[in-house]
């Protein structure tokens, strides 16, 4: 039998906590050892040997970010994959987490099942997990509308080592989700026909679909709509116009390219 992966959880929220720790240990079937506070935590974690830490982000006496920061300094979770719990989805302050490193960042309030599936797509990158099986030559599907940006996107996946199958408007993003699966979605907000948003939520709907992972492009300023998405599963987003580099290291993080 293989070895359950241990999350280590740390959230304020006595019934936040609680769902929590039960739908990752009932759905996930995960190992989970909840704390109410950093300073609890911090006194047990390192005996633990987490393959994960969950940590919301807004706490008393101790925030999430300043409990990762005296974790940092510990060993044996120097280098432990973290996520973040928030219900401050700005993207200034989704920014802000991904520059301390998490791999995720999950809104509150959050379904139980995605959440689940967040973990699950964390867990499978750092290989706590059976990870999904990639056919040779990773497949991306991009839906973006402006040729500029498609074709920067593009140049950048084939780069990368991707094949990059491409819809120029929501419909036929649509389309492109109800045939054969991809490893990757890079996925306009502003799109005509349907929106991205829309596809996000058809994408995250559908059992093929669910956990493949999903950059969103947005357009600077288009805060509530980033909010959406986050909310709604995305697990990244990239305003535009944005840095080819920022593109290329942000897509390595989130598909774990070697």
């Amino acid at each position: 039998m293989s070895r359950r992966a241990v999350i280590v959880l740390v959230e304020d929220d006595d019934s936040i906590r609680m769902l929590a720790e039960l739908a990752l240990e009932t759905i996930g079937g995960w190992n989970v050892i909840a704390f109410a506070s950093g300073e609890d935590a911090l006194a047990v974690a390192p005996t633990l040997e987490p393959d994960l830490l969950v940590l919301d982000v807004s706490m008393p006496a101790m925030t999430g970010p300043q409990t990762l920061e005296r974790m940092r300094a510990m060993p044996a979770l120097a280098k432990t994959p973290v996520v973040f719990l928030t219900a401050n989805t700005r993207a200034g302050e989704v920014t802000s987490y991904r520059a301390l490193g998490a791999v995720d960042v999950i809104a509150k309030p959050f379904d139980p099942r995605q959440l689940c599936q967040r973990i699950a797509t964390v867990l499978s990158a750092v290989g706590s997990a059976p990870s999904r099986e990639r056919p040779a030559g990773r497949t991306a599907l991009l839906v973006e509308d402006d040729p500029g940006v498609r074709y920067l996107v593009r140049f950048i996946l084939e780069k990368e080592g991707w094949q990059v199958r491409e819809a120029t408007t929501g419909g036929q993003g649509m389309a492109a989700i109800a045939g054969q699966s991809a490893d990757l979605v890079l996925l306009d907000i502003m799109l005509p026909e349907v929106d991205g948003l829309a596809i996000l939520d058809a994408l995250r709907a559908s059992r093929a679909w669910a956990q493949v992972p999903v950059m969103m492009l947005s357009a600077r300023g288009d805060e509530a709509a980033v909010k959406r998405a986050l909310a709604a599963g995305a697990n990244d987003y990239l305003a535009k116009p944005f840095d080819p580099a920022e593109l290329a290291a942000r897509l390595k993080r989130l598909t774990s390219l070697p």
